[in-house]
């Protein structure tokens, strides 16, 4: 009979069906003062305690153009070994791993670094011995409004045992100075590269890395929040940061900031970096929102390569139903003709 032929087709595409689910299910679940060590050598320094203050962080100032200050950071031998040490002023800034430094002796210094006369340029000390290093600070008639940075450094060079190579080791205090006038904190977003990382679960959102640069483009040190929104094709899957806290950025100074992004993409990812950043210290006047796009070829191969799969057995299994019909039909008609023979 017709109906009795046909039974293995619909059991064939039943099992085709079923294998199709089971895949698609199984891919789918899824400020003290600071301090220095190395052995025996050991020092660290700080703030003292004084007229300009107390307890400080750091050497902070608001002056006028023309102004000078005098004050005194505190070095202390915490080691067990003597310690000869160099002392200097140099501009600080803040380095494009987001990080405050200052430069190493002998760079020239061009901001507030050439505004700090030290006392002492190296003084030695025994174990448990501490010293009191002078400084003054002169601040030009003509110091631009807005803030200053500049540090100073003890430094301890050492010669490496395993290389013909010098060690410096340096710890410092910093100098942030305020200089009365206008401030006008402003940054700018730049350089934005964007690359895709696809998942090997076909289900399971790629890594998008964006990377750009921020730049202080004011007269105020800066930090702020960062969010980062990315999207697939069509404006589909939409995927936003948390807002992430900047480091401070001195002035002039610029970072290199990375980011990565979890995204579920179609083969094309854009989106964008926004900005909010934030004046440091009272005075400091709004800053703009700063905003930068990006966009990138973001194909998820282990996805395509499911789709391509499931493509492949739909194809087979339409196949595979009709040349069972084809068979059952020859069959049948065979079956008819030997019916019909006198």
């Amino acid at each position: 009979m017709p109906t009795t032929r046909r039974t293995p087709v619909f059991a064939l595409a039943a099992l085709t069906a079923l294998l199709l689910t089971t895949l698609l299910l199984t891919a789918a679940a899824p400020a003290p003062a600071a301090r220095a060590e190395d052995g025996g050598v050991a020092w660290t320094v700080k703030t003292a305690d004084n007229a300009n203050g107390a307890g400080r962080a750091n050497f902070t100032y608001d002056v006028e153009p023309g102004a000078v200050i005098s004050d005194t950071m505190v070095v202390v031998n915490t080691g067990t070994e003597p310690l000869p040490l160099a002392v200097y002023a140099a501009d600080a800034f803040t380095a494009s791993s987001g990080e405050i430094d200052v430069l190493v002796d002998g760079s020239p210094s061009v901001g507030a670094g050439t505004w700090v006369q030290v006392d002492t340029g190296s003084l030695e000390l025994s174990p448990g011995q501490s010293a009191d290093i002078p400084f003054s600070i002169s601040v030009p008639a003509d110091a631009r409004p807005g803030d200053h940075s500049a540090g100073i450094v003890t430094s301890l060079t050492s010669a490496d045992a395993s290389a013909s190579l010098s060690v410096d080791r340096r710890l410092g205090t910093r100098i942030n100075l305020r200089v009365a006038g206008e401030l006008t904190p402003a940054a700018q977003v730049g350089e934005v590269q964007a690359e895709y990382l696809p998942s090997w679960n076909p289900f399971a959102p790629g890594t998008v890395t964006i990377r750009y640069r921020l730049a202080n483009t004011g007269n105020t040190r800066l930090t702020g929040t960062e969010t980062v929104t990315a999207s697939g094709a069509f404006g589909l899957l939409d995927a936003t940061t948390a807002p992430t806290q900047l480091s401070e950025i001195i002035p002039g100074s610029v970072v290199d900031v990375v980011r990565e992004v979890p995204v579920l993409s179609l083969g094309w990812v854009h989106g964008s970096t926004t900005v909010t950043p934030e004046g440091v210290g009272l005075g400091a006047a709004a800053v703009d929102v700063v905003a930068a796009d990006f966009e990138v070829v973001a194909v998820p191969w282990s996805l395509y390569a499911v789709i391509v799969l499931i493509a492949g057995v739909a194809v087979a299994s339409i196949l595979v139903v009709r040349r069972v019909v084809r068979a059952s039909g020859s069959r049948e008609g065979r079956q008819t003709l030997r019916g019909r023979r006198p």
